[in-house]
């Protein structure tokens, strides 16, 4: 309820309220414009994502895009922009954080709060990183996954022995508190309760690209 002294009321019907009704339909315009690009950009989208589950009961498994639609499959239609791979007992904690999009975990740790929308810039600026990186949320619940970022190596090999190239350990509290937008990355990183090791840049680069505009 305003308490501030009331328009008159010839100004404000012929001012204040066309004004007004005029804002909320540019402000839908603008609203309707961005979700127009990011489903163009999710529609133009052709790339695979690789899922290794280690373990008894695990498997390897592909999800191919094409026009942004998912199907699952044992084989990939391009070489995988993102690869994540975790044992089999970590499946159910990660799941029970992220639910059914497993890419939450990354827009969880950025702060977005939801599982990332896969449009073709932001695959292609994944896509451009080469490295690995280790997720890890510590505390009751907690998980670890290794993530693949760009294409394999180019002879096809990979080093399941190698270290990450960098490591990203979260609070599994201040994990939630990021996904539900009451705590910042910054802010988490400033306060200790987001741990980088390795390659920082690497690190700081999927942020950016996770949060790279649709």
């Amino acid at each position: 309820m305003s308490t501030s002294t009331p328009p008159d009321p010839q100004r404000f019907f012929a001012e204040r309220l066309p004004a007004q009704m005029n804002r909320q339909l540019t402000e839908q315009a603008e609203a309707a414009a961005a979700a127009k690009r990011t489903l163009d950009g999710m529609r133009a989208v052709d790339a695979t994502l690789r899922f290794d589950i280690r373990g008894a009961g695990g498997g390897t498994w592909y999800l191919n895009l094409a026009g942004g639609c998912a199907s699952a499959s044992d084989a990939p239609a391009h070489p995988p922009f993102l690869s994540i791979a975790l044992d089999r007992e970590h499946f159910e904690p990660l799941w029970r954080e992220v639910g059914d999009n497993v890419l939450g975990f990354l827009g969880g740790v950025s702060g977005m709060g939801a599982a990332i929308p896969l449009t073709r810039f932001r695959v292609d600026q994944i896509d451009a990183l080469q490295g690995s990186l280790l997720f890890e949320l510590t505390g009751p619940g907690g998980f670890r996954l290794l993530a693949r970022l760009g294409a394999p190596l180019p002879d096809g090999s990979e080093d399941a022995t190698k270290a990450p190239d960098a490591s990203i350990r979260v609070d599994a509290a201040a994990y939630r508190e990021l996904r539900s937008g009451a705590l910042q990355p910054q802010d988490a990183f400033l306060a200790g309760k987001i741990q980088v090791e390795g390659d920082m840049q690497l690190a700081m680069q999927l942020a950016l690209a996770v949060l790279s505009p649709d």
